[in-house]
Order: C-alpha cells, then structure tokens, then sequence
C-alpha cells in the first residue's frame, strides 16, 4: 500500500472505534502511521499489530480484545535508564484483522493504569487532537520529547480530522474521476442509505459518456455513479440525493445506485476494471456510512422484508422493481462474491476474510472454494503480488498454513485465503495426489497423441490446472492431439488453445497422432487486411479476455475462427491472439 492508500484503509477503521472507545480517530490513525511505518512494519505485516503491543503489557489488568492466546515472536531493541540499547526476543500480541488491533489499543489507552491512577485519563472524549496527544505523552507512551508535533503533523498533512467527524455518511466517494451531474432527482433523501444497487447501463461506455446519458431532463433517469468500461468513476447524482435509477422511490431513498459499463447483450458481462472498481466504491461507500458488512440474499422477498442492523448494508437489484434482467446475469450471479469481498476488506484483514482468531482455526488439508473468483497470491497476504485466480469453485489441497488465514496451494501456484468468507473445509487431503486439478492421475500412465473427449464441455486452461484461468471450453467431443503432458494428466492441445484434463473420466486415449485429427481449429487457414489503427488483440476469442496488444495496419493470416458476443473471432497464425474479423477485410 502507498501512504495515501493506509490512511483510507485506516481512518474509517479508526472512526468506527472511536464511536465505542471515545479515542480521537486523528490520533489513532496519526499513531498507526507513526508506528506502522504506514502498515509496512513486520509486526504489521505479519501478526496485523499496527501499535506495537507486547503480549504482556502494564499487568494486562484493563480489558481487552486480543484473545490472550495468538502472538508473535520478534527481536526488538530496549533501553536502559543510562540511553543503553540493547536487543532482546520479545512475544508480540497477534491479531485477526486491524480493526482487532485498533480495538485493543484503544482499550489499552482507556483502561493503563499508573499505580491507582488512569495512566491517560481524560483521553477518552477529549475533541482537541493536540490535547489528545498530550495526555497521551504525559502518561508516558512514548518518550519522544517530539511525539506530540510528529502526530499533530501526520493529522494535519493527511487532514485525518475528517475522520473525527461523528457523522462520515452522505459525502461523496474520493473514487470518482469525472462529474457529470444530472438534474434528473427527488433532493435530499428521506432515509438513511444502507442498499446499493448496482446497473448495467448495457453499452461499453465511457464515465463521461454514461454522465451524458442522464444530463438532459427529458431522460427521467439518473445514477448517483456510473463506471466506465476503463474503471473510471463517474459522479451524476450527489451521495445525499435520491437519484432515479431502480423503478423503486422505496429503494432508491435508501440505495446508492451505480450504473456500470457493459455489454449489449444478454449475460450483459463487463469488464474486469468496471468489477474491480465496484468493489472498491462499494467498500468506500460502506465505510462514510458507518458500515462494516455488505449482504446479499439473493431473494427478493428476504431482502426487501430484512431490516438492516446499523452496521449493515444490503445489495439490491433493479429486477425486482421492474421487468428487467439488469444487471443481467454476469453481474446478478457474483452478487455474492461482491458482498464477500467487501465485507472482508471493511474488517481490515489484509487477506480479505477474517478469521474468528488466529490461524489455529485453519489448518491444512482440502478447501472448497465457494466464490467466483479468488486471487491466487506469490505470498501469504494481499501484500504480495497476483500469480492467477481460481474461477471453478473446485477443490484444492493446502499444505501449509500462514498468517491466519493463508493457505499454500499443493500446486505450486501460490496461496489463497482459506477464510471462510472464501472457502469451505472439507476435511484432511487424500489420496495422496492432492492436485489442484479435478481426476488427475494416480501414476505417469498418460502420453502425447489423440485423445477423444467424452463429457459434454471440457474446460480450456491457460495452464497445466485448475489453478489457471479458463480460455474456453470443448463442446463437440471430438478427437484432439496433445503435444505435451504435465501435473499428472493435463494435456496441451496442439491447436495453441490451451490445456484440457486427459483424465479417463473426461476423456479415451486414442492412440499416437493421426493426421485425421478433429482439432477445434478451422480446417483452412485465409488472410484479412486490417486498416484501422486501434483493433485490439485479445486473449481469447471474446471481448471479455483481455488485451494483448494492438494489431497494426496490415495483412495477416487467420488459422481458427470461433462466434462470440456477437462478433467473429480469427486466432492469429502467429500465435499474438484473436481479432473480431468484423474490422477485418478477407482477401
């Protein structure tokens, strides 16, 4: 995380604890700067301690949220009345999420005695953020004689005062990119926003472009914000007005409404930046209203009929109120996974989900993964960097547990949270082969040659696994050639297309390769002239794969063509990837 990025993530943490503990938000979040270096401390990182809270701290006599049990174990540098430093092995206390790290210390600094006396009384309560400060060095936390003008400068160079703010909501989100304001809205809202209501505004769209389909009054419509099919985030209708969005004066009262860029046609899929952004302005519009759990039912009568508690917010369709299909069944069938997303992310666990305490609640063996897509990570943490996602909801075998929740993938991929806003434990790994692959092989008995699939759709990996994304799928149980094969019974497909599982329960050994092979690629290969300068090359044979390129002007020949989205897709003879050959001219 930058410095800009811990400060959102920590101030509306702090405000939310300042509402039990009394302690200034500014300070707090001021001191998680201070001695987090940011959150990029190893106690941060590591065991979520952002304050540096000893297992055993002033007699541990006032109460406290840490469960008493989880810590960590790090060197750390002492001094001795004369200014001698000297290093010891001290335990350190280790915490689920940050918010429990908060917590604890803010019941430290209301319940640390000095002797009969409260060590920082007058803290809690105290509005003055220097004051505060103050009380918090004369009872001696630090003995920085400069402690008090470093916190006081952190809260004025970040202006973390907003946070102190007992009323955060009706703002509008710092996420937003462009303003394009409607007049198309009813004013002030007549209840307390807790749903968000999430469109497809069914066109790949600009943020600008989606604000100009709600600028004239003739259009009777509006958005409080739109997502353009780049991420970027459109404000049309301020967070305090209801907008005019979900056929529902009910629902849009108390719903912020988003209209999001995607396509034109039914399921209505969108891209990866328009659903990563929603996740993130769904957490940001979470935690200005005070919320730290966003819920989806899936059932209109349960949704409609539930009344949220304080700290809730609930998802909401527009097809419930109307006969429509938006979002449309791309978005509508990862509802969940946008709640448990966001929901992980308001607790502050820097993995996502949050345990219920310490990594003792997990342990290895096999993990059903019930969300749509659950990034695969190089380290145990949010801190490393994305090797891949699982996107089957499948099973797979972990063989070490870190961090809480972390679990390392038998596979080799990487870790993925286990937590149970994630994934389901099914019980200890078996077998033996533990493969992230569905019916690997109990021995090396599978060779290259021609293969006839027998399921109905057999999935297209990037990769040798589960653990890679899906390309595409085969549909008409035909005879493939397999040029290679790895992890037991993955298999590469000699059109280029990728990896399918050559497992007996998917698929019959044919034999060596025959020149007869039924691969899935076009029996003639031909040349288009592409003349426009911007014609993306995708991944795969749809717009939504990703890019890879763009083609340049020219000639090129086209090996396998393939109907998606509307369009027809040509897989590149040079292997760069696919182009809609409606762009094209065929020579």
């Amino acid at each position: 995380m930058s410095e800009k990025e811990f400060v959102e993530k920590i101030g509306p943490l702090a405000a939310q604890d300042m509402k039990t503990s009394g302690v200034l938000a500014s300070i707090t979040t001021a001191q998680a700067c201070l001695e987090s270096g940011y959150g990029s401390t190893e106690l941060a990182v590591n065991a979520n301690n952002l304050f540096g809270m000893k297992c055993s701290l002033s007699g541990n006599t006032w109460d406290s949220v840490w469960d008493g049990v989880s810590k960590y174990t790090k060197k750390t540098n002492e001094q001795k009345p004369d200014g001698t430093v000297y290093t010891i092995t001290a335990d350190f206390r280790k915490y689920p999420d940050i918010l429990t790290s908060i917590k604890d210390h803010s019941c430290y600094l209301n319940g640390a005695m000095n002797g009969s006396k409260m060590r920082y009384e007058g803290l809690a309560g105290e509005k003055d953020y220097r004051k505060a400060a103050e009380l918090i060095k004369a009872g001696g936390y630090a003995t920085d004689i400069a402690y008090v003008d470093k916190l006081c400068s952190l809260i004025e160079r970040w202006n973390l005062t907003k946070y102190d703010k007992e009323d955060t909501g009706m703002s509008n989100s710092s996420l937003v990119n462009c303003t394009v304001k409607s007049p198309n809205h009813s004013g002030a809202r007549t209840h307390a926003i807790d749903r968000i209501t999430p469109h497809c505004v069914v066109g790949q769209l600009t943020a600008e472009s989606i604000g100009g389909c709600f600028d004239s009054s003739g259009v009777q419509a509006s958005c409080n914000y739109g997502i353009g099919s780049d991420g970027r985030v459109v404000l049309c209708v301020d967070e305090a007005n209801r907008s005019w969005c979900s056929s529902s004066n009910a629902n849009d009262q108390r719903a912020v409404t988003i209209e999001c860029a995607s396509d034109k046609t039914d399921p209505y899929a969108m891209t990866n930046a328009v659903y990563e952004k929603l996740i993130a302005l769904c957490v940001d519009i979470c935690r200005r209203n005070g919320k730290t759990k966003l819920i989806w039912f899936g059932n209109k009568n349960t949704t409609l009929n539930y009344s949220p508690k304080s700290n809730e917010m609930v998802l909401t369709v527009h097809r419930w109120f109307a006969n429509k299909s938006c979002p449309g069944d791309w978005l509508y069938s990862r509802l969940g996974d946008v709640a448990n997303r966001v929901t992980a992310e308001l607790s502050g666990s820097s993995g996502g989900g949050t345990t219920s305490g310490g990594s003792g609640n997990y342990k290895t063996g096999m993990y059903k993964v019930n969300v749509g897509d659950l990034k695969i990570r190089k380290g145990p943490g949010t801190n490393y960097g994305i090797n891949d996602a699982i996107t089957d909801k499948g099973t797979y075998t972990i063989t070490e547990i870190q961090n809480g929740s972390w679990g390392k993938l038998k596979s080799g991929a990487g870790w993925i949270n286990v937590s149970t806003a994630y994934c389901t434990y099914t019980g200890s790994a078996s077998g033996g082969t533990g493969s992230s692959g569905g019916g690997t092989s109990s021995n090396s008995s599978y060779k290259t040659g021609t293969y006839k699939v027998n399921v109905a759709e057999l999935n297209i990996r990037k990769g040798p696994g589960t653990n890679y994304d899906t390309d595409d799928s085969i549909k008409d149980k035909g005879v493939y050639t397999i040029t290679e094969i790895q992890n037991g019974s993955w298999g590469k497909l000699k059109s280029g297309a990728g990896w399918i599982n050559v497992d007996k329960a998917y698929c019959t050994y044919q034999g060596a390769t025959s020149s007869s092979e039924n691969t899935a690629a076009s029996s003639r290969s031909f040349q288009v002239q592409v003349n426009i300068p911007d014609l993306y090359i995708r991944k795969g044979p749809g717009r939504n794969y990703g890019d890879n390129d763009f083609c340049p002007q020219g000639v090129y020949t086209i090996v396998e063509t393939k109907s998606a989205g509307g369009y027809t897709w040509g897989r590149l003879k040079s292997g760069a990837g696919w182009i809609a050959l409606e762009h094209t001219k065929r020579l």
